[in-house]
């Protein structure tokens, strides 16, 4: 990849005033200072814990002067004798990005104080330059970041870091639904590049290097059109708990797969609005250990298999939480905040109330025309006479609930694949998307009485809007 200045990129970028400089002490007669603010135009924030350096360029052998940039991203070097110098910085985040900045150049003349300000380029510039000029679309996105191991962090060369996702075109009148899909290569440096991923969508990204793999990561693009995601290759094992084979009719979709390790994890679930302490919440590794929080809303999983994985949290009436973490050697503890159902469900509402009856004209306008799904109106619902929202679909063929590895019950349907028997069904509701909700978090805020209609959809059959998330099949609820 190229290397460009961050000099020349903040200049267009950043403007930091002058009275947020540091306050320094007057230099010595002859003699003065350089300073300045180092940006991350990535995030939006001062950069800190920036080593800075700054080295006389009329005499490279001389030894640099190094500073570290402080919460604000401030930098100062004092007692800087007339001349021309060199400024540059190292930070993490540059290793992450694949680049290495050109040193900025500076001179030291009769004043006695100078302001040289850095940056890590824009999301926008870093996409110009890694993916071409020719790729910078609103509808295109840039994932990059380093696949490394988690017992010593070394970078692995030579892995294939691939990403994929649903797209939708129309042919010959009709939407066509394919799987796209990115394959790179990491450089020595373990760093990889993938362009032309869904800006805002939903990808799966994964990263392999012979048998050792990642988990595979749902991921959401950030409407800037970039992300950064470092990988992390790490080790585990089947739970000794764990059937070594999947009987057909499991009634367990995640035990037998259970894998354990030597990894350990902690931090706190709090709500989003006031920050209080979610005891009892349940925190686990898909398809690894699963924990409680305590009263204090803190956690710790042991045992977990190190490397990237994908951490679920649950807790009662509140929206589910699926993130991606890294379980390596003194991994930061994570913080969750999360928000209640109520809240995301009144948003749903409100999208409800402002369509009027346009929910029930969609539903029944498919119901007419499409021959793909299963329709339940409300005629229907009220002749079977349900207890629960989800009492609809245990005598229907073809989906059923069963109990996952942390004893919730889910919507499931056949699986093609025999490893797996079963797969999860992906939820809608009123048109809007409520991954991860399990059959008391759907009865909990669903009555009967309120429902309008259901359509249900096998695999490859639903349409583009409420296409399924993983492959199985989708679930659309339609209330009042």
């Amino acid at each position: 990849m190229k290397l460009f200045s961050t000099a020349v990129v903040f200049a267009t970028l950043v403007t930091v005033g002058q009275s947020q400089a540091q306050v320094v002490a007057a230099p010595r007669p002859g003699s003065a200072s350089v300073s300045g603010v180092i940006f991350d135009s990535v995030t939006h924030s001062p950069l800190s814990s920036a080593l800075v350096q700054l080295v006389n360029a009329d005499s490279l052998s001389a030894s640099a002067r190094t500073v570290e940039s402080d919460s604000l991203g401030r930098f100062n070097f004092g007692d800087i004798r007339p001349g021309r110098y060199l400024l540059g910085f190292m930070h993490p985040m540059l290793d992450s990005l694949g680049i290495e900045p050109k040193p900025r150049e500076v001179r030291v003349g009769g004043e006695t104080a100078v302001r040289s300000d850095l940056a890590i380029p824009s999301a926008l510039t870093l996409r110009r330059t890694i993916c071409g000029a020719s790729a910078v679309a609103d509808s295109e996105a840039l994932i990059i970041g380093i696949v490394r191991r988690a017992t010593d962090r070394v970078a692995v060369d030579s892995s294939v870091v691939s990403a994929q996702w649903l797209e939708f075109s129309l042919e010959s009148g009709r939407i066509a639904r394919s799987i796209a899909r990115r394959v790179v290569g990491t450089q020595e440096t373990g760093w990889y590049g993938i362009c032309g991923v869904p800006n805002g969508g939903t990808v799966l990204l994964v990263a392999t290097h012979g048998a050792d793999s990642t988990e595979a990561l749902e991921l959401e693009i950030p409407t800037a059109g970039f992300l950064r995601r470092d990988l992390y290759f790490g080790s585990a094992r089947l739970a000794a708990d764990a059937p070594q084979s999947t009987p057909r009719d499991t009634l367990q979709l995640t035990t037998a797969a259970r894998r354990t390790g030597d990894g350990r994890l902690t931090g706190t679930v709090v709500t989003a609005t006031g920050g209080r302490p979610l005891p009892g919440a349940r925190v686990g590794i898909t398809n690894g250990p699963q924990t409680r929080a305590d009263g204090r809303g803190v956690w710790t999983l042991t045992g977990v298999p190190t490397g990237t994985r994908m951490l679920e949290v649950r807790a009662v009436a509140h929206y589910p939480v699926a993130l991606p973490v890294d379980v390596i050697e003194g991994a930061p503890p994570v913080h969750i905040a999360m928000v209640t159902l109520q809240s995301v469900l009144d948003t749903v509402k409100v999208r409800a109330t402002r369509g009027g009856s346009g929910n029930l004209l969609e539903f029944l306008s498919r119901k007419k025309s499409s021959g793909a799904g299963r329709f339940i109106t409300s005629e229907d619902i009220a002749a079977r006479r349900p207890i629960y929202t989800t009492d609809l679909f245990r005598s229907m063929p073809g989906i059923t609930l069963l109990r996952d590895g942390t004893g919730d019950e889910v919507l499931v349907q056949r699986s093609n694949t025999f490893s797996s028997p079963y797969c999860r069904v992906s939820v809608y509701m009123n048109g809007m998307s409520l991954r991860g909700m399990s059959a008391n978090d759907i009865n909990g805020y669903v009555r009967p009485n309120d429902l309008i209609g259901v359509e249900v959809y096998s695999a490859g059959t639903a349409p583009p809007q409420y296409s399924e998330q993983n492959g199985c099949g989708s679930v659309v609820i339609w209330s009042r």
